[in-house]
């Protein structure tokens, strides 16, 4: 799994969108997107402890990215169920398009683990994976072990490597470009927010979630460098304070890596570039065909507003 790196492909997102959908993408949709998959499942992941009680997944990597399990938050089948759920509610294009962008971002993003996702789910039910680092939650480790392996492995690399395409699209994070792009395609919300918080309070709600991501790469790589113990999670090949530093493939090496029957990791990157580019490719065709539905939606609403109005009116009369 991935930690800051989901809160920086937010903002990697909202900065390289087609040019016909630049400031006209919610970002919220593309939050809620992004944060969807990890919300329905991993809470079971690492499971919780009640008067000494463990309440949560037996084999948490089968309960996260596995079928049976919760495997189905992962993939793109279920991404496109929840956002054709959505545009059936609200036909609400800015938000929808979003709400996938981000989902996408997400799901094919956790191909890196050594667990990987259902990325061609129901159609194959082997997960596509890269192994570039290894997956490490365990009933007995749990987040801090998680933490602990990710830090101190390729997973580092993956949060930096969104980090640096964020600041290479530096302009995504200034006053200027959340006026004229984030503001007006999600106004209500803004303007919601904005009946407590002033504008600087927005702009920092706004960046919010790119420097938590930021402390939380960073403190999280500190723990696990310079104040965790390893004897406390586990029979592990480390003596030191600290865990230690691995980027070889699939590492660290001082843990086993986690992994569920999946297709030859060598198809991992196309597959998912390719859809990421599909998915890309279909909402852009169903841009404008969104965009005159959403407008007749709105105008169908104004009209029963109005008859509404016009019949309570003749109601009084009476």
């Amino acid at each position: 799994m991935s930690w800051a790196a989901h809160q920086f492909e937010i903002y990697a997102v909202q900065s390289h969108l087609p040019s016909k959908m630049r400031g006209k993408i919610s970002f919220w949709g593309i939050f809620l997107g992004d944060f969807t998959p990890d919300f329905l499942s991993k809470f079971w992941v690492y499971g919780f402890t009640i008067n000494g009680t463990r309440y949560g997944a037996d084999v948490p990597h089968q309960w996260h990215r596995g079928f049976p399990g919760m495997g189905f938050t992962h993939t793109l089948f279920f991404g496109c169920i929840l956002t054709l759920l959505i545009w059936s509610w609200r036909k609400n294009r800015a938000f929808t398009v979003g709400y996938m962008l981000g989902f996408a971002a997400h799901a094919l993003t956790d191909i890196n683990d050594s667990v990987g996702v259902m990325l061609l789910f129901p159609l194959l039910t082997l997960n596509f994976t890269s192994q570039t680092w290894a997956y490490a939650a365990t009933v007995d480790g749990g987040k801090y072990l998680d933490a602990a392996a990710y830090y101190s492995s390729l997973g580092l690399v993956m949060d930096l490597f969104w980090l640096v395409v964020v600041l290479f699209s530096w302009r995504v994070l200034t006053r200027e470009y959340w006026r004229t792009n984030v503001v007006p395609p999600d106004a209500r919300t803004w303007a919601w927010f904005g009946r407590w918080f002033p504008e600087r309070g927005l702009l920092a709600l706004y960046r919010a979630t790119f420097f938590y991501g930021l402390c939380r790469m960073i403190s999280w790589s500190a723990w696990a460098r310079l104040f965790a113990s390893p004897d406390d999670y586990g029979e592990y090949d480390v003596t030191s304070r600290g865990f230690p530093m691995d980027l070889s493939w699939t590492g660290p090496y001082w843990l086993d890596a986690r992994s569920l029957d999946h297709v030859n990791p060598w198809l991992a990157y196309p597959a998912a570039l390719a859809l990421l580019a599909l998915v890309y490719v279909v909402l852009s065709r169903l841009w404008e065909p969104m965009g005159r539905r959403e407008a007749e939606a709105r105008r169908s609403r104004t009209r029963s507003g109005n008859g509404t109005h016009v019949a309570s009116g003749d109601h009084a009369d009476a």
